[in-house]
């Protein structure tokens, strides 16, 4: 019966995902708070079709809205619609040649290459260094090729920096992975700690995704330095 919860939740969700114009919104209010007539000017689009699609988003508990004065402000409901936004960008992207694909985008250092969400964790640059940083500071230990485990001293060095390893833990997928990284040809960090270990960046406001892309902005953070 949870299983079919589920995927009915998930449903819901996706038919939301389905209108152009709220995957649009997001992006618009992953940027910042704005008004209905702030987002029709952004968007070109008249102000009953931009209110409609924001009443889908907040029935959907994707955005909220709080009264300034006259004026109505709305703004996303933490950072994880516009991970959900970059998650669905990913599998877009998933049907390009890979090889070619990654080739040109090492070539031009692209800004996808340093920092970019693969799924709903970090990847590029950034995610392998994150890694690496891991790994070398004790933080993760190695379990075969690609699966890795926590130590003691990781996670409390992880809980400090507002990282939910106890959710991570209980999440009904693989803990500490490697994932691989097209454009580096190596493992950045995949599972549930990578996607809480990114979900604690956006919170924090030390990485920020770039609307309409799965580029990263990565601010200052010692796990790359």
């Amino acid at each position: 019966m949870l299983v079919h919860s589920d995927a009915a939740a998930v449903a819901r969700f996706g038919r939301v995902f389905g209108h152009e114009t709220c995957v649009r919104l997001i992006d618009e209010l992953s940027a910042g708070e704005a008004s209905v007539s702030d987002l029709c000017t952004r968007l070109g689009l008249d102000q009953p079709r931009v209110s409609s699609h924001l009443a889908l988003l907040r029935e959907a508990g994707l955005v909220g809205v709080e009264t300034h004065g006259r004026q109505r402000v709305y703004s996303l409901n933490g950072p994880s619609p516009a991970l959900t936004l970059s998650t669905l960008r990913t599998l877009a992207a998933s049907v390009a040649p890979a090889d070619e694909t990654a080739h040109r985008t090492v070539r031009d250092d692209a800004p996808v290459r340093l920092a970019r969400t693969c799924y709903d964790h970090l990847a590029g640059l950034a995610g392998v260094r994150m890694l690496d940083t891991f790994l070398g500071r004790g933080w993760l230990e190695a379990r075969g090729e690609r699966a890795f485990e926590l130590t003691a001293a990781g996670e409390s060095a992880l809980e400090r920096e507002g990282v939910d390893v106890r959710a991570a833990r209980h999440a009904r997928r693989a803990f500490a992975i490697g994932c691989p990284d097209w454009t580096e040809r190596r493992y950045h960090m995949g599972g549930a700690l990578g996607s809480a270990t990114l979900a604690a960046l956006l919170r924090s406001g030390r990485a920020r995704i770039q609307p309409g892309s799965r580029v990263v902005t990565v601010g200052e953070v010692s796990w790359m330095a």
